[in-house]
């Protein structure tokens, strides 16, 4: 039996007690859930207004999928680019791609004003590809981006590959070509299937420890208009014409808005008095997906990366419920007390979680899942020690995937008394953070236009 043992959560090394919600409570706004998109959504309400706040976590801050992901920083949806502007159009699409970037700097705000000592790292990272399907894909992305005004994607296509002459005329000026060797050199693999490499920004960073630390700042910035319980899950949310009703072991927290910043599997009932059903609708706004991931120590001889990796029986331009591709994110890492390791991480393996099943963090890790993760970085990655090594963590998160593969941000269509910021759709942390200030936008009053981001009825 491996244990679910997240990196994260180990580096948190927290002190603080859980503190339940004890009595009912009235409050301008009231935040569900304590992973970092609830906790940037109270940051961005508490700084950029006058509201009160009030915030419940099920169980304690930062402990669910943001304390058991991948710590890789992205700026990329799970879908194609391309197929974002046949559905939205291409301003809609542009500027859907343009907001996740926005929160690059959004991050650099947060950091600075909190004066967070949680480390960000931010680097070029790359992206492995296989197949000419992969690599047609994001050619037709790099014409888009070009098209709305973006940077392209850097893509680099190896000189020797067979294909080369068959990529089309249209795409000519997006690539550029060298050496197969330096294709592998950038991806540090060693498996010559990899014919292509995509880079752009990317980075890294324990959310967890970053969430944790940002909800001490708000505490005691704040304190006359927030306050967080833990260990408080709610049951039962009563939406009303102007205002709801949120229960919580037994307490009321009564709220002129309430924001779910959740994965989206939670075990309550939405009633809305104030207009049509949306319990069942809330419930299959996500579907759920199992995360493995695995990390060793190795010596501090690299610097952090974050590489993506497309094998040949992966397409990526399938729907977040096709094939998994892999991850890799490396790192200075603490160990036994001292800062001159790197902790090299590898995810991949998912599992679906059927529909009204329980995910439960405390089941083990994958043994299948764990040996596939081992097996690829065996064949894949350079730096692999070449006896084999020993994991230091091994850990699964589940993921919240929404039907179109986009967060959903916003007011619900029925009732405007209740707003999302949910849907991890794999890569979680800039939309959880862009997310949090387009919300605090919407709670100030601010018209904003048309998004791809926004919850819609399916009426």
């Amino acid at each position: 039996m491996i244990p679910n043992d997240s990196p994260w959560i180990k580096q948190l090394q927290r002190t603080r007690k859980v503190v339940p919600i004890s009595g009912s409570t009235d409050t301008d706004v009231l935040i569900v859930g304590g992973g970092i998109a609830g906790v940037v959504t109270a940051y961005f309400t508490l700084t950029t207004t006058t509201k009160k706040v009030v915030l419940l976590e099920a169980d304690k801050i930062a402990h669910g999928a943001t304390g058991h992901n991948a710590g890789q920083i992205t700026s990329y949806f799970e879908r194609p680019l391309y197929e974002l502007v046949e559905q939205y159009g291409l301003d809609l699409a542009i500027d859907g791609q343009k907001s996740i970037e926005s929160g690059w700097l959004l991050l650099d705000e947060i950091v600075s004003q909190a004066q967070l000592r949680t480390p960000v790292y931010r680097f070029t990272g790359y992206t492995g590809l296989t197949t000419s399907e992969q690599l047609v894909m994001y050619l037709r992305n790099n014409a888009h981006r070009a098209k709305g005004g973006m940077p392209a994607e850097s893509i680099v296509v190896a000189a020797e590959w067979p294909g080369l002459t068959q990529i089309p005329a249209e795409y000519l000026h997006l690539y550029t070509v060298a050496p197969h060797a330096d294709i592998l050199s950038l991806l540090e693999s060693k498996n010559p299937d990899y014919i292509a490499s995509l880079s752009y920004q990317k980075g890294c960073m324990n959310s967890a420890l970053f969430s944790e630390e940002l909800i001490g700042y708000l505490a005691a910035t704040f304190p006359d208009r927030f306050s967080f319980f833990e260990g408080s899950p709610v049951t039962t949310v009563t939406l009303e014409k102007s205002g709801g009703t949120a229960e919580a072991i037994g307490h009321r927290v009564t709220a002129t808005h309430i924001v779910l910043c959740t994965n989206g599997f939670e075990n309550f009932h939405l009633t809305n008095t104030a207009g049509k059903e949306i319990d069942t609708k809330f419930h299959h706004l996500v579907n759920g997906r199992i995360g493995y991931m695995a990390g060793y120590i190795e010596p501090l001889t690299n610097p952090p990366t974050a590489i993506s990796y497309f094998p040949k029986n992966t397409n990526p331009s399938k729907d977040p419920t096709g094939e998994p591709y892999f991850y890799l994110t490396r790192r200075p890492h603490e160990h036994q007390g001292a800062v001159s390791y790197n902790l090299l991480c590898m995810g991949g393996p998912e599992k679906v979680l059927p529909d009204q099943a329980t995910y439960l963090r405390s089941d083990a890790c994958s043994e299948d899942a764990h040996g596939t993760i081992d097996e690829f970085l065996r064949s894949n990655y350079n730096n692999y020690p070449e006896g084999g090594t020993e994991y230091a963590f091994c850990w699964h998160g589940l993921m919240g995937y929404t039907p179109n593969g986009i967060r959903r941000v916003g007011f619900e269509p029925r009732n405007k008394v209740l707003l999302y910021n949910l849907g991890c759709n794999g890569v979680g942390i800039l939309p959880s953070i862009f997310g949090g200030k387009r919300i605090a936008q919407l709670l100030s009053g601010v018209s904003l236009p048309p998004s791809i981001f926004d919850p819609y009825s399916d009426e």
